[in-house]
């Protein structure tokens, strides 16, 4: 089981990634989650559900998280989700990988509810897993808060679809630690940015581990990054917008001994540069 990234394939307990769930960019409380750092921004479960306006149906891969849950959701034409999840790897999986008894995998009936772009579902393994969350506009991209076992996790963590023919999502050759890994904390450079979306003064925590990032930026798979071997800076996204604050794309400054210097674009057009510490205690 390895923490905080997501890359294992055997079942865990629930845990978080290593990230404090203070300082992140400002959003509307997302299932009760307090504080700032929390993206899914959303009502689950309150009155007023509206019809949706993304489709969620397929199956997906939760990453930087420390099991590799994965669920495979059906919704209807009211947004009423149901389907399967599992902590570790994403159900429904073609003939050639047969899913494995739920005894392995840790699987479990899931139902939930899609409303406008807000999506929240649930199941117990008997680990219990409700996401709360905020779909891309092209129906590709999910991020938001997660409660495992009932500690809810404030970074926002991101789902990605899962193709047909793989038990989860690919990490390709990035399951091995690098020189940059490390958690850094960002604070914001207000001369040299644009937006109101971070503040200065405030800490906003990140990690990067195995080509992955993590933290109060937002969470980013191995494939939106690009290569360390094309050298400084490190290139990220533009992902599919979700959470209006969550920036969409990073640049990110690098030497031999870690991260020099961050900036964040946000989908409202906020430009964001950050100075970097590395190390958090």
């Amino acid at each position: 089981m390895t923490t905080g990234s997501g890359g294992s394939q055997a079942g865990g307990n629930g845990g978080a990634p290593p990230v404090g769930g203070h300082g992140g960019a400002s959003s509307s409380d997302s299932g009760g989650a307090t504080g700032q750092g929390g993206a899914g921004g959303g009502t689950a479960g309150a009155a007023g559900v509206a019809p949706p306006t993304v489709d969620v149906s397929g199956r997906w891969g939760l990453f930087v998280f420390e099991d590799p849950v994965g669920v495979l959701v059906s919704q209807a034409a009211d947004g009423t989700i149901t389907g399967r999840g599992c902590t570790s790897g994403a159900p429904g999986v073609v003939p050639a990988q047969p899913e494995k008894p739920d005894t392995f995998y840790g699987c479990a009936p899931l139902s939930g509810r899609v409303s406008g772009r807000e999506a929240w579902f649930a199941f117990g393994t008997p680990y219990e897993y409700r996401a709360r969350v905020v779909v891309s506009a092209d129906s590709q991209r999910m991020t938001g808060t997660l409660t495992a076992s009932g500690a809810t996790i404030l970074v926002p963590l991101a789902w990605r679809r899962v193709a047909e023919d793989a038990l989860w999502l690919d990490r390709g050759d990035f399951m091995r630690a690098g020189s940059m890994d490390d958690r850094y904390e960002l604070t914001l450079i207000p001369e040299e940015s644009v937006g109101t979306e971070f503040v200065a003064g405030t800490p906003y925590p990140i990690v990067y581990r195995e080509h992955t990032i993590f933290g109060t930026l937002g969470s980013f798979w191995t494939d939106e990054i690009s290569a360390v071997a094309a050298g400084s800076p490190l290139r990220v996204g533009p992902v599919p917008g979700t959470a209006p604050a969550l920036p969409h794309s990073l640049s990110l400054d690098f030497d031999g001994a870690g991260f020099t210097g961050v900036t964040a674009n946000t989908p409202s057009g906020g430009r964001y540069r950050f100075a970097v510490a590395k190390g958090l205690p």
